[in-house]
């Protein structure tokens, strides 16, 4: 039986994370991330293991260096809960400048996310993302 609770929850979740993104607001980011033990991230550009790793690599070296502008738009999400973890699938659409020459950038993929509960919130502990395949 669905919760409709948890499911608008993890909504907000995934909102947040996609403000994080778009933001690149790294306290934001802090409170969406477990902060200790394995935490990881496989993208496109590489696989990060750590929540520092994932601050430096993705939100400074790629988001914020790479772009002047981002707008991570999440859609079809999808989300289970197993007691004290939760997995979420879900599509998205990114739009952005280019810093290097201002140009427009979209892409699409879809994302995988394993979260666990710690205390009375949800972390992140590990995401994998692959752009969506040429149509």
């Amino acid at each position: 039986m669905e919760n409709p609770t948890f499911t608008q929850d993890m909504e907000a979740f995934v909102q947040a994370y996609a403000r994080s993104v778009n933001t690149c607001d790294m306290a934001l980011a802090k409170s969406l991330w477990k902060q200790d033990g394995a935490v990881s991230f496989i993208h496109p550009s590489g696989y990060e293991h750590s929540f520092s790793e994932v601050v430096q690599h993705f939100y400074r070296d790629t988001m914020e260096a790479r772009f002047s502008k981002r707008e991570l738009v999440p859609k079809h999400l999808r989300c289970a809960q197993y007691g004290d973890t939760a997995v979420l699938e879900f599509e998205w659409d990114f739009y952005a400048t280019a810093r290097e020459d201002g140009s427009a950038v979209h892409t699409q993929g879809r994302e995988s996310q394993f979260l666990v509960r710690e205390d009375t919130s949800w972390k992140i502990v590990h995401i994998h993302y692959s752009p969506l395949p040429e149509k």
